[in-house]
């Protein structure tokens, strides 16, 4: 069943316009970034940001931003089956909860992959063809920074999706997120000035770690937070809470009634 359900999945999304869109838009977002920089070099010759090290670092140092557009991935991906009922009559088909739950998850993260290194893909290509190259060692660090982060990209999408299951609007689904994601990390950083048990909470959670990441530009590296922690400390905070995110979404919707 998951199989076929698979199937149909991915069939749906690569015939939905959407999906194609959004990989257009922010590739030719990024890839007019960097004709920009091109056009201001070919016009002013000591114009110093048009680098491949100027260009690449603000990928790497954005993956912020990438967190937050995980929760559009999952919000596409999931598409409106409440409101056009879609969920209920599945689930009358005889397609278990279970499929319904991991198949989507599987579909959004494959979507996601995909879509981040055709993005990324055609942001360096165009910085390698358009501007100075300022060698391999950016495109390394770059790599470096979206290994360190990919389990907590992971966790957008997991949590993302487990509130999308929950909620039959989506509009409150993406507010709940928001204030997973984003809001509870913050208020952590201000209690934990305060209280010890969120001083540790703020330490663990995804978009802390992502925000608190620096880089040494000239020995091109990356400093993690909390010198203690090493690169492991990222994939296990990661895993965990996707894993986490996933039980407690699936357990919830398995006992929720499809309206």
């Amino acid at each position: 069943m998951m199989k076929q359900y698979m199937k149909s999945e991915f069939y749906r999304i690569f015939h939905k316009s959407s999906t194609y869109a959004f990989i257009g838009v922010s590739s030719l977002l990024l890839l007019s970034s960097n004709v920009v920089l091109a056009v201001v070099k070919h016009m002013d010759k000591s114009f110093p940001y048009a680098t491949t090290r100027y260009s690449i670092g603000n990928l790497y140092t954005s993956f912020a931003a990438i967190y937050l557009l995980c929760i559009m991935i999952a919000s596409m991906i999931f598409g409106n089956e409440y409101g056009n009922h879609t969920m209920k009559n599945s689930i009358s088909y005889g397609i278990s909860r279970g499929t319904l739950y991991f198949g989507k998850l599987m579909a959004e993260i494959v979507y996601a992959v995909i879509a981040f290194v055709i993005i990324s893909g055609i942001h360096i290509g165009s910085a390698c063809l358009l501007l100075e190259n300022s060698g391999q060692e950016n495109i390394m660090l770059f790599l470096k920074t979206a290994a360190l982060c990919f389990p907590l990209l992971i966790f957008a999408i997991c949590a993302s999706n487990c509130f999308i299951f929950l909620f039959d609007n989506i509009g409150s689904a993406i507010a709940a997120i928001t204030g997973l994601l984003v809001a509870l990390p913050l208020i952590s950083n201000l209690l934990g000035m305060r209280f010890e048990f969120f001083r540790k909470l703020s330490q663990i959670l995804p978009w802390n770690l992502i925000n608190n990441m620096q880089f040494d530009f000239k020995k091109l590296d990356i400093i993690l937070q909390w010198h203690e922690k090493t690169g492991y400390y990222y994939w296990l905070a990661g895993i965990i809470q996707s894993v986490l995110a996933i039980l407690a979404g699936y357990l919830i919707f398995s006992k929720k009634e499809i309206k």
